[in-house]
């Protein structure tokens, strides 16, 4: 279902102000949103430049109206997509967004805060000698702000016939603290190759680098 994965290339998102991101989708260390690619300064990230903020803008890639049917992934409506297996937001099959939340009272959102998709082949399908077509990783946030939410970084994937967007296991966050606001959030993000590199905010206030790859054929991941 997919041709040789992408190797070497990095594709990079910068999370903006209250921990979520913007994305820059070039090579180069991740930075504060609206930095050039290469400056490397995730400690103090700035306001989103690069992107207007709030989670129903469209993203990069993205287009107006109802999610297409068909095509690249880069064509979703992230904002009002349908995404199925996203076990992260408590569904037991698909995920319906509109305007970057899926209304619960609880509720998960889609690229919160202006954050944007990367793209690269990153999921690993056979057979190898099948059109390759490009993979997305968005990050999604579940919970009320001011409250116990948690963050992950999805991996999604174009079904067979490119209409469907389903999520493979995902990333999470650590859990919630205590605290009000006692979040792990991600800074910034990026596709290395086949594996994925972020700064995270860690619930004591602090940053640091972690990284993850795949940890079997089912598309797991392990911090390495």
């Amino acid at each position: 279902m997919r041709g040789k994965l992408l190797v070497g290339v990095a594709l990079s998102v910068t999370v903006g102000a209250g921990c979520t991101p913007s994305v820059d989708r070039v090579a180069g260390d991740a930075g504060p949103a609206g930095s050039a690619a290469g400056s490397a300064s995730p400690s103090a990230p700035s306001a989103p430049t690069t992107a207007s903020s709030g989670p129903g803008t469209p993203t990069a890639g993205s287009t107006s109206g109802p999610a297409p049917q068909g095509g690249e992934i880069r064509q979703t409506d992230w904002p009002n997509a349908v995404i199925r297996k996203l076990g992260f937001c408590e569904s037991d099959d698909s995920v319906v967004f509109r305007n970057g939340s899926n209304g619960f009272d609880v509720p998960c959102r889609i690229l919160p805060g202006g954050a944007q998709p990367v793209y690269g082949e990153f999921i690993v399908e056979e057979p190898a000698n099948a059109p390759s077509t490009e993979d997305a990783l968005v990050l999604v946030e579940l919970g009320n702000p001011n409250a116990a939410r948690r963050q992950a970084l999805v991996p999604v994937q174009l079904s067979d016939n490119g209409r469907g967007r389903y999520a493979w296991p995902v990333i999470r966050g650590d859990q919630p603290g205590s605290g009000v606001d006692q979040v792990m959030t991600f800074v910034s993000y990026r596709l290395v190759g086949q594996n994925v590199e972020a700064t995270v905010r860690t619930l004591d206030g602090g940053t640091e680098t972690r990284r993850w790859r795949k940890a079997d054929g089912s598309g797991n991941w392990e911090r390495y």
